[in-house]
């Protein structure tokens, strides 16, 4: 059993790798994230379909596992502030817990998901996050992803 201090609440949790802030969760439980040794087989696979600013890596889950496991990456090349790219990945995150994307099948499948951004769009990303604020830079990441999302969806249909 685990103690975490925020603000002036104690919260316990038991056998669940979390951070907490006093905004939102910012790591999936561990079970539900892909491990290093799945994102090196996945990317090595090449089963790679992008949208908008996002790319989808992915594959077929194990038939024993009814849940997706999804990981994401921002890039470097976005920003050399480590507090920028996670103010990214924490704004992916928080749309994937809210959807419970875990969760449910995609057309009757789950997945193993590594969430990357495309590289043709991370210049154009760049530029356009600079003259944002903070809560406008979150805004605007998950509306994007929640497009991609939706055509990931669908693009995932087609190929059954």
């Amino acid at each position: 059993m685990r103690n975490y201090w925020v603000g002036n609440y104690i919260f316990l949790f038991k056998n669940i790798s979390v951070i907490l802030h006093s905004k939102c969760i910012l790591l999936l439980p561990q079970k539900l994230r892909l491990t290093g040794k799945d994102v090196t087989f996945i990317t090595r696979k090449r089963q790679y379909v992008s949208q908008g600013l996002f790319g989808f890596f992915s594959i077929k889950q194990y038939p024993n596992i009814k849940y997706n496991q999804i990981s994401s990456h921002v890039t470097i090349k976005l920003s050399k502030r480590s507090v920028v790219r996670h103010m990214i990945k924490r704004a992916i995150i928080q749309r994937v817990q809210q959807h419970n994307l875990t969760k449910f099948p995609i057309h009757d499948a789950f997945y193993k998901i590594f969430i990357v951004l495309s590289k043709d769009r991370v210049w154009e990303l760049d530029k356009k996050i600079a003259n944002f604020t903070k809560k406008d830079t979150i805004i605007y990441i998950q509306e994007e992803f929640e497009k991609a999302w939706k055509w990931f969806n669908d693009k995932m249909y087609v190929k059954k």
